[in-house]
């Protein structure tokens, strides 16, 4: 199997994806495994529009990425089972590695993401919800062992689990038998021994709670003036990206004939763009602004709809990144 893989490292991406196909691999629409890959698995199931490599290594018994996911180059992912969800990307020169036990197994949730110089011990299982941040040199072990345990050494096995919406910034080491709750912040080079409850932040060495409430319960008037603020960043890089003409107008920035506009339908022409905060709308006016050309940004349920050719919609939406809102096309 190894020999293989390698051969097929080799090759351009369309051979290597057909004959993965023909050997029984389940590879969805517009994915590509890139020269210099080695992809070692019995089982294999790729989603659609799916990136890995160039250079990567993938070893396991079982591989399912779904769709829109993102292996980059030179990183490594190794265990008994890799599980991730959609959106989710490893950055380039990542290590997620660990011998393959029964428990060796490596899952993640929608639109988590690994930055680079990351070291996960995958060994007793490592598992992280949806809208994980992983930031760079960030290390994970699932175990702890050098002295001699018969000569009283500490032996530490175990897995970790990092819920849902967790932030770990760069330079953050998590021991085994750790599970870090929903919506919780760890301080940047921080040390987590102990398992942390959910929407706190903490921080140290080691980390100690050092707030509750980490992520703040906002009003709509509040959502509406924090949305108009990512307008007006968004205005002022447009103007020096680009050049770009553009001005806020009450809710919404107008860009050329087009516009970005917050909580209103009425009023809207194709290409423009409405950017639901705080309203919602019936399937049948979706269909009917699709059918106008009107992209549509939810954040409600973190999803959009691009229904024009506008290249400010693709745009606008990276721009939201900066803002911690990952959207699913």
């Amino acid at each position: 199997m190894k020999i293989f893989a390698i051969f097929l490292s080799i090759t351009p991406s369309f051979v290597h994806v057909f004959i993965r196909r023909l050997m029984g691999a389940s590879i969805g629409s517009g994915s590509r495994i890139r020269f210099g890959t080695i992809l070692i698995s019995r089982k294999i199931k790729i989603g659609k529009k799916v990136n890995i490599g160039p250079f990567a290594y993938i070893s396991a018994n079982e591989v399912n990425i779904s769709d829109s996911s993102k292996i980059k180059a030179l990183s490594v992912v190794s265990a008994t089972k890799i599980i991730l969800g959609k959106y989710t990307h490893i950055s380039p020169l990542t290590i997620i590695n660990g011998e393959h036990t029964e428990n060796a197994i490596f899952k993640v949730g929608d639109h988590s993401r690994f930055f680079p110089f990351c070291w996960i011990d995958t060994g007793e299982g490592v598992d992280i919800g949806n809208n994980v941040g992983i930031g760079g040199h960030t290390l994970i072990f699932t175990h702890g062992v050098w002295s001699d345990y018969l000569d009283g050494g500490p032996i530490s096995y175990g897995p970790v689990k990092i819920e849902d919406n967790v932030w770990l910034p760069w330079r953050v080491f998590i021991m085994p038998n750790v599970t870090i709750g929903k919506n919780a912040i760890i301080g940047a080079n921080s040390t987590v021994t102990k398992s942390v409850a959910a929407n706190v932040v903490a921080a140290g060495s080691p980390a100690k709670k050092v707030k509750e409430n980490a992520i703040d319960k906002l009003s709509k008037e509040e959502k509406t003036d924090r949305a108009l603020h990512i307008l007006a960043e968004y205005s002022k890089y447009l103007s020096f990206k680009s050049g770009m003409q553009n001005k806020i107008e009450g809710n919404q920035l107008v860009i050329g004939s087009n516009k970005i506009i917050i909580d209103e339908i009425e009023g809207v022409n194709r290409q423009d763009i409405i950017f639901l905060v705080n309203k919602t709308i019936s399937e049948t006016e979706i269909t009917k602004l699709k059918a106008q050309g009107i992209s549509i940004v939810f954040h409600t349920n973190k999803s959009v709809i691009i229904a024009s050719k506008n290249p400010i919609c693709s745009d606008f939406i990276e721009f939201l990144r900066r803002y911690g809102i990952r959207l699913s096309i």
